[in-house]
């Protein structure tokens, strides 16, 4: 047995000197003929490298990053691309992910979006400078910062004035806070400043409720020339600020003269009938909260709205906002076009309906109560005992069944009402 034992450990042993001479000799025959980036280069371009800054890898072993055999990563990479970056570039990792706002394509490990791996002619080895960087992604604002007043940084292309282009604690990835990012060029002590602001400290304001930081195309004849936002207030862009302000030298200079709805009805006594004569007011017009929806002074959005269609129902309707995405979505709730079928501030309907709900369904769907299910005062809901509606049977934003139905039209929904007879009845 001990003899078995031997020859067994022996013939291990041969076979592993056999795979160790193999080794040796196979290590021998694939000797390179360069060494380092040398033998690289003698195949890939290196007119490409020879560039003011150069990526240290490629001044040392190209293999830091790529893998000369084989690999699941294009380009040969040895891990993707973002893992080999942070390898090396871990203070920015750890910034990165602390961040409270994420530059989109740092999110996704895009680094090469930016920066060039092996080497450029711009610092950091960007792919490009200044505002033709940040174009190659955002071409819309490429479009909307040419025309207009613009802001002086946004027309000499330096973005990185206001905004890291990597991740900060502040949103839009500024650089600091807003108020503090501002008046690091205006001077709230200089005359003119005081001046433009009628005195008033507006310096712990948001800077963004008046004026936009880019470029300012302005609607109507009003302050043309100050950055502000599309469309103005005619008080505030005739600069009346003490038509709803108490005095700049008073106590509380920002003070409202009276309660929102008092004075905003001065002006709007027609949004004053028209709330007055419906049974059913919207909660902030009937909480006298005007500026929940509206800009007192300058909003980026028609009707001085503080944000344009369903970015504003969202504020307080979030709940609805899915249904925006459903699998089977109504038309204008896909859109964001809440106003379509809802009134703003007042309506005779529960839900602030422009109209009756069949007779607005009736509006685009013609043949509805024609040829399909009959609604109205000549079809009860046994349930609820009240007349049939569209929405007895259809969600009027978005359903995961077809026809955006409330339930499964096969069967499910119909028995909401229509009860399958007993055994005793079949009787």
């Amino acid at each position: 047995m001990r003899i078995d034992n031997m020859v067994k450990i022996v013939n291990l042993a041969v076979i592993l000197l056999i795979f160790l001479y193999m080794e040796i000799s196979l290590a021998a025959g694939l000797k390179l003929t360069e060494s380092g980036n040398k033998l690289c280069l003698s195949c890939h371009d290196e007119d490409s490298f020879e560039k003011k800054y150069v990526h240290f890898p490629i001044e040392s072993d190209c293999t830091i990053c790529h893998n000369p055999h084989a690999s699941k990563y294009q380009f040969l990479l040895s891990e993707r691309a973002y893992t080999l970056c942070y390898s090396c570039h871990s203070k920015e990792e750890k910034k990165f992910s602390q961040s409270a706002y994420v530059h989109t394509i740092v999110g996704q490990g895009e680094c090469t979006g930016c920066h060039k791996p092996h080497a450029s002619d711009n610092k950091f080895l960007l792919a490009s400078t200044g505002e033709e960087l940040c174009y190659s992604c955002h071409q819309q604002e490429a479009r909307d910062f040419k025309t207009g007043t613009i802001h002086f940084p946004v027309e000499a292309g330096e973005c990185l004035s206001c905004h890291d282009p990597h991740a900060s604690a502040a949103k839009g990835q500024l650089l600091n806070s807003l108020q503090q990012l501002c008046f690091t060029c205006h001077d709230q002590q200089d005359e003119a400043y005081k001046e433009a602001h009628k005195r008033y400290p507006v310096g712990k304001s948001n800077c963004l409720g008046c004026h936009t930081p880019h470029a300012s195309v302005v609607k109507g004849d009003h302050l043309t020339d100050g950055l502000f936002l599309t469309y103005i207030h005619a008080p505030f862009g005739e600069k009346l600020c003490d038509d709803c302000h108490v005095s700049s030298d008073s106590p509380e200079p920002l003070k409202l003269i009276a309660k929102e709805t008092e004075f905003c009805y001065i002006c709007h006594s027609d949004i004053e009938d028209e709330v007055n004569s419906k049974v059913h007011v919207h909660l902030p017009v009937k909480d006298g909260h005007c500026a929940d929806c509206h800009a007192p002074h300058a909003s980026p959005a028609e009707h001085l709205l503080l944000a344009p269609g369903k970015d504003l129902c969202a504020k307080c309707h979030a709940d609805l906002m899915p249904k925006l995405t459903a699998t089977y979505a109504h038309e204008p709730v896909a859109q964001g076009l809440c106003a379509e079928c809802h009134l703003p501030h007042s309506s005779d309907d529960e839900s602030l309906l422009l109209n009756d709900s069949i007779a607005l369904c009736v509006s685009c769907h013609e043949t509805q109560g024609k040829f399909t299910h009959p609604v109205g005062q000549r079809a009860i809901n046994p349930n609820t005992k009240k007349p049939m509606t569209c929405v007895s049977c259809h969600d009027a934003h978005g359903s995961e069944y077809e026809a955006i139905l409330l339930k499964d039209g096969q069967r499910d929904l119909c028995i909401q009402c229509h009860q399958p007879p007993t055994t005793a009845s079949k009787k």
